[in-house]
């Protein structure tokens, strides 16, 4: 039996072809989530930067969790955002204790500097309003020292001849206590007296010397060192004094001046 042929051409069947393909639909705000967690994460360290973009990752991740495309990378969205916005508020906390320490310290330094130079300007305006000029037979205050005068020898003359005083002149000798009324040791020498006559200071003959010589050196607190100098004056001079120096810092006038002490021998 012979086959029979389709009669028409469009009676053949074609073959079937696949249908286009269509695209897969996407969850930016998920996307989003996800992203933002990932650079919070990274700026965790970083104060505010990583709590912001925390908190940014978390609502995007909760929003885009609600589609049904695209919650896994919501989920990480949330997971990293959260991570960072808990790193960050840890940061955040630690640096605030760490300003708030570091203030206490540098206020409690600030306070400690600030009550020194205040002690220290009260006791140099202390100096500078002591007493300077004392009587004779007084016991005078020379800022850290009791200085007192025991006894005074007139037209001393010495074995030595070449220790003997110039033409016109006379070597007194006076018999000096001092006393180191401050609280630390504090140094006074045979230097740190001279003798003024006339208004003019003279320091204790290097040549002449009596025993026990008076050296001094440094005093502890409460210390006494007693001894004698000897001085060279014009011959029968009067008024003659024990002169000390030192220096304070006149705040008023923002500047040290030489602070002189006398005592009247």
């Amino acid at each position: 039996m012979e086959k029979k042929e389709p009669e028409n051409q469009s009676e053949q069947v074609s073959a079937p072809q696949s249908a286009p393909a269509t695209a897969q639909p996407q969850n930016g705000i998920a996307i989003a989530a996800m992203v933002v967690g990932i650079v919070a994460i990274l700026l965790g360290l970083v104060p505010f930067a990583g709590l912001t973009l925390g908190i940014t990752a978390l609502v995007l991740g909760i929003i885009g969790a609600k589609k049904l495309i695209g919650k896994g990378m919501a989920i990480a969205g949330i997971v990293t955002g959260g991570l960072a916005t808990l790193c960050n508020l840890a940061v955040i906390t630690a640096l605030i204790m760490g300003v708030a320490f570091l203030g206490g310290i540098f206020g409690g330094a600030v306070s400690t500097v600030g009550q020194i130079a205040s002690n220290y300007n009260k006791e140099q305006q202390t100096k500078i309003d002591a007493k300077k000029d004392f009587s004779k037979g007084s016991t005078a205050v020379f800022d850290k020292f009791e200085v007192k005068a025991n006894s005074v020898q007139r037209n001393y003359v010495p074995e030595d001849e070449y220790s003997r005083a110039s033409d016109g002149k006379e070597l007194i000798v006076v018999n000096v206590s001092v006393k180191n009324i401050s609280s630390e040791s504090a140094s006074f020498y045979s230097y740190s007296l001279e003798i003024n006559e006339n208004g003019i200071a003279e320091s204790a003959s290097y040549l002449a010397t009596v025993e026990p010589e008076f050296t001094g050196g440094s005093m502890s607190a409460g210390a006494t060192s007693t001894g004698n100098m000897v001085f060279e004056v014009t011959k029968g001079a009067s008024g003659l004094k024990l002169q000390y120096e030192d220096t304070a810092y006149d705040l008023n006038n923002s500047e040290f001046k030489t602070l002189t002490y006398t005592l009247e021998i």
